[in-house]
């Protein structure tokens, strides 16, 4: 029997809390991009690209057959919130809700 092809991309927004720029360092942001790419691939859900800048997170990862949308972003959603050490008191802070855009295949749609 034939086996089928599946390839759903979901890209993933975090933005700190009130958007706030604790993300200022680009170490700090290396790691944390690093970081949410090991986790993404630990998943079964290969990272294409991890990056933001000093007030949110995107993540493009392509979503594995054995993972829903849900249980992938919400598992990279408790590992960013698991508390970075950074911005006002010591620590980043998130909402609680990740944004989740359009999920698109490689020709856009």
């Amino acid at each position: 029997m034939p086996q089928s092809l599946s390839a759903v991309f979901v890209h993933v927004v975090f933005s700190t809390k009130d958007r706030r720029p604790d993300l200022h360092s680009a170490a700090i942001r290396a790691e944390l991009h690093a970081y949410l790419g090991g986790v993404s691939a630990t998943l079964d859900c290969p990272p294409l690209l991890v990056g933001g800048t000093e007030d949110h997170v995107h993540a493009l990862v392509r979503l594995g057959r054995t993972v829903t949308q849900a249980d992938c972003v919400k598992e990279l959603k408790r590992v960013v919130a698991g508390g970075l050490e950074v911005g006002q008191n010591g620590r980043c802070e998130w909402p609680r809700r990740a944004g989740l855009s359009a999920c698109v295949g490689p020709g856009g749609g």
